[in-house]
């Protein structure tokens, strides 16, 4: 979710009958606003919803039209902010017969006096927004510079609870919005839930890309839960994606005095003779895996993902009985960045992107157009699929079997598999510049200071055979300066090489262990002044917000010399990767960290775009 534009529902659709409703707002002045009843009241369990706040516009026609059945609607943040899209947005709901809800970005993080004064706005700026009281209220609580989850679980649990019970008292049926991990190490939900059964409202995503339906085999292993956020794109649509796991009722009782029958929380009915709420996925739910925390929005768009990311799909079957295939069960390694896909087709989706020396296992293989596929089993009677040649020219090692082409191509050629920023599939290296008269002869060993390509050719348009991580040593013969750069030339198998980036300017991307590879024209003769790559003068930026934390990375993020995306790149941590940083800085739509590092240097990566969390603060 996103501080300054949150979301949850409030329960609205069309409806004839308009009620005049008397609102206090924060400043004392009383106003009288029409509040719609709702057309839809109800959902039954695994509805899809979405949740919205003030990025997101008022118009919810195209969440509708793609099967949204409910909307939670941000309406306020700490005490000082109400979304002014809300009134817009549940009308839209209302309009397009979506259950509405509402939800509060909360600041009070463990002082229970302040949850009291914001669950009074939160229930106030719902009211004027038009959300009929009955309907679900969420307290959206999470790590934030706003909000510290750091409290005690016990001092935590108590002002959330003090929160939920204001929100209660004015009339709506209070919820509880955060992230698995928090909700597990911060909070005791089972005091919570003691006194409002199945009111917890979870985020959990199996991949920070686009979902558009709940896989829920990353459901979180809870109990009580109410409504499951999947993920931050669905549809393709950059609005989070929701399902509710027992069926949802809101009870609207506001009437023209503004009273309410303090209506309970109606959330604990399952409609299923009151089982948990845990049991309505059809799948056992059990992952231990690390939520990714629901980002702090304040001026978002909701995120673009860290470029090495493509969202895991659920593998598809429609190609495992193909009579075409071979049976073959052989291991083969990746010699490059290869995606592993729920087809055998560059056009299914990517399931994982297998890097350089990846061993996978497979049962057969198949040649269609330019490409043999290869057919890894995987769980559950499913497969996935990757190259394994192109044109008979293998992408790796056959270690057993061999998946040799054995018919000509069928078909047309197959388009190029569209791959991840700066790793495309190993290629067969070209030889056109191995005997370029350019080249200085060079016996030498480089260590790579961060991530470089290793290409076919000495050009950065040339093919990717692999991006080799820091500290990577490698072995040239000579060296060759084209322009800003400085290539080193890498002997390969059967005669062919591989080139990477040694200068930049005469600038070295590593240290040179052996050998120097010293430029040799005008462009790019000066002298050697570090062995790493160039460390961007931001470490002192007076923008920089001091803060010891701890960032574990949703999905893979460059870690670079400098805080801009066009600094050079360390290495790109993978998914899961726990870094300490000691402060962070806005620039422009990204919030990035600031990872110390060896001999008082640094180094940085997005924590955030557009406020939305690249992963969870710990």
């Amino acid at each position: 979710m996103r501080s300054t534009n949150k979301k949850f529902i409030s329960a609205l659709a069309c409806a004839s009958a308009m009620t005049a409703l008397a609102i206090v707002d924060p400043m004392g002045v009383t106003k009288t606003h029409q509040v719609a009843q709702a057309a839809t009241d109800t959902v039954p369990a695994k509805s899809t919803g979405v949740d919205v706040s003030s990025w997101q516009g008022t118009k919810l026609d195209q969440q509708a039209k793609s099967g949204a059945q409910f909307a939670v609607v941000k309406v306020s943040e700490g005490t000082n902010y109400q979304n002014p899209n809300a009134q817009g947005q549940i009308q839209s709901a209302e309009q397009n017969n979506m259950m509405t809800m509402g939800y509060h970005y909360t600041h009070f993080g463990s002082n229970s006096n302040q949850a009291v004064q914001e669950g009074n706005y939160a229930v106030n700026s719902a009211q004027q927004a038009g959300l009929p009281q009955g309907s679900y209220l969420a307290t959206d609580w999470e790590q934030d510079v706003n909000n510290n989850t750091n409290g005690s679980v016990a001092a935590n649990t108590n002002a959330i609870t003090s929160f939920m019970d204001t929100v209660h008292d004015g009339g709506y049926n209070p919820m509880l919005y955060s992230s698995e991990w928090l909700l597990k190490n911060k909070v005791d939900t089972n005091k919570i839930s003691e006194k409002y059964p199945n009111a917890l409202w979870v985020a959990k995503y199996k991949t920070n890309g686009r979902e558009d339906n709940p896989d829920y085999n990353y459901f979180p292993s809870m109990d009580n839960v109410a409504i499951w956020q999947y993920t931050q794109n669905w549809r393709g649509q950059n609005v989070d994606g929701n399902v509710n796991v027992v069926p949802l009722s809101n009870k609207t009782t506001a009437d023209n005095n503004n009273t309410s029958t303090n209506a309970a929380n109606t959330n604990n009915s399952n409609a299923n003779n009151g089982q948990s709420s845990s049991q309505a996925p059809a799948n056992p739910i059990i992952n231990n895996s690390n939520a990714t925390a629901k980002p702090n929005n304040n001026n978002s768009t909701q995120p673009a993902q860290p470029t090495e990311t493509k969202p895991a799909e659920k593998p598809s079957t429609t190609t495992n009985i193909n009579s075409d295939w071979t049976k073959q069960n052989g291991v083969f390694v990746t010699g490059g960045a290869i995606n592993l896909r729920t087809g055998a087709s560059t056009d299914s989706k990517v399931i994982i992107q297998l890097p350089a020396n990846s061993e996978v296992k497979y049962d057969a293989y198949r040649t269609i157009g330019q490409y043999t596929w290869l057919r890894q089993p995987r769980a559950n009677g499913q497969y996935g699929y990757l190259v394994g040649r192109d044109n008979g020219q293998a992408w790796g090692t056959f270690k057993e079997g061999s998946a040799s082409v054995s018919k000509p191509a069928e078909t047309k050629p197959a388009n190029k598999p569209a791959q991840p920023i700066e790793t495309k599939p190993a290629e067969k290296p070209s030889t056109t510049t191995n005997v370029n008269s350019d080249w200085t002869k060079q016996n030498g060993v480089f260590v790579t200071g961060g991530a470089i390509n290793l290409r076919t050719g000495a050009g950065t348009n040339s093919k990717v055979i692999a991006m080799l991580p820091t500290n990577t040593e490698i072995k040239y013969d000579a060296y060759h300066t084209e322009g800003q750069y400085t290539w080193l030339r890498q002997p390969r198998a059967n005669g062919q090489y591989g080139y990477l980036v040694g200068r930049n300017n005469g600038q070295a991307w590593g240290t040179f262990k052996e050998g120097s590879a010293k430029a040799t024209n005008a462009v790019a003769n000066k002298p050697v002044q570090q062995t790493t790559p160039k460390q961007v003068n931001t470490n002192n930026n007076a923008s920089w917000t001091k803060q010891n934390g701890t960032f574990i990375t949703g999905g893979a993020i460059n870690l670079r010399t400098g805080a801009s995306t066009t600094s050079p790149i360390i290495e790109t941590l993978p998914i899961n990767t726990v870094i300490k940083y000691d402060a962070y800085y806005r620039s422009g739509n990204y919030v990035w960290l600031r990872q110390p590092r060896a001999n008082g240097q640094y180094g940085y990566l997005v924590g955030r775009l557009n406020n939305q969390a690249w992963g969870t603060y710990r």
